[in-house]
């Protein structure tokens, strides 16, 4: 009886005559760019980070896209630049088709003899710093007194 069931619970699995080949290759997600970086972390929690449910949204004609476009695999000449924010990587895509840069996740897109572009990381919660002018820098001591 536990022989019966097994064999119709693989049945369920593997239909009979499917072959144990491998599954076919998985088509890898589409790759969204953004000019702004804000514009794609924006696009994204929208769509709850699926790549997939962005490209959704990009194809509809009546919804704000914020710059934002599937860039085309093949356009893609390099990476000018890497960042990390809040624990995610980004990539900043340098593309034949246009002179600025498409911000995209980190890994996405992986041009073929690429040069990694410079690094950054940024701290979502702190301040950046700013030198004050010089024309408004803290008293000296003597001015004080």
């Amino acid at each position: 009886m536990r022989f019966l069931l097994l064999v119709l619970a693989l049945g369920a699995v593997v239909p009979f005559g499917a072959s144990a080949a491998p599954a076919a290759a998985v088509a890898p997600p589409p790759a969204i760019g953004c000019p702004s970086l804000a514009n794609l972390r924006l696009l994204l929690r929208q769509a709850k980070n699926d790549a997939g449910g962005a490209a959704a949204m990009l194809a509809d004609d009546k919804a704000d896209h914020l710059g934002c476009a599937v860039v085309a695999r093949e356009t893609v000449s390099g990476i000018s630049e890497h960042l990390s924010l809040n624990g995610n990587a980004y990539d900043c895509l340098t593309l034949r088709t246009t002179a600025i840069c498409q911000w995209v996740v980190a890994g996405t897109v992986a041009p073929s003899g690429a040069t990694p572009g410079k690094s950054r990381s940024g701290d979502k919660g702190r301040a950046p710093e700013k030198a004050a002018p010089p024309e408004k820098a803290a008293p000296s001591e003597k001015a004080r007194r």
